[in-house]
């Protein structure tokens, strides 16, 4: 199974690092994750948001490999951040994350999350 990820050349290019579309092949299982927030395996959630996005990518990573996936087979990522991040940490830990094939993605920055101290959420889709 390969899951299709381009850039159209009737738009302009993508200003960062993702694709503007991703096609996943007929017949192929869906796997959706909820919102991973950046507690760390035993469920303590650090104060700073860098450290909570890159524990929130881990915990996307853990997730799938329970359903014998990798982060190649995700073709979307929703990421949610309450504050500014650090922008050389935040691509070196993305770049890492997606080997060099990004996802259809969308990166919002909002008011509040679910709880005060949570500053990432990140949604993933990915096909089995």
């Amino acid at each position: 199974m390969e899951i299709k990820k381009s850039n159209p050349d009737n738009i302009a290019p993508p200003i960062a690092q993702y694709h503007h579309l991703a096609v996943i092949p007929k017949d192929t299982e869906l796997v959706v994750l909820s919102g991973q927030i950046g507690n760390d395996k035993n469920g303590i959630l650090p104060y700073d948001i860098e450290t909570q996005f890159s524990n929130a990518l881990e915990n996307i990573k853990s997730i799938l490999k329970s359903e014998g996936i990798d982060t190649s087979n995700i073709f979307k990522v929703n990421i949610w951040l309450t504050e500014k991040i650090n922008k050389e940490l935040y691509l070196e830990k993305w770049s890492k994350f997606h080997n060099q094939s990004p996802p259809a993605t969308t990166l919002a920055y909002v008011s509040a999350l679910a709880r005060p101290e949570i500053k990432v959420e990140i949604e993933a889709w990915a096909a089995k």
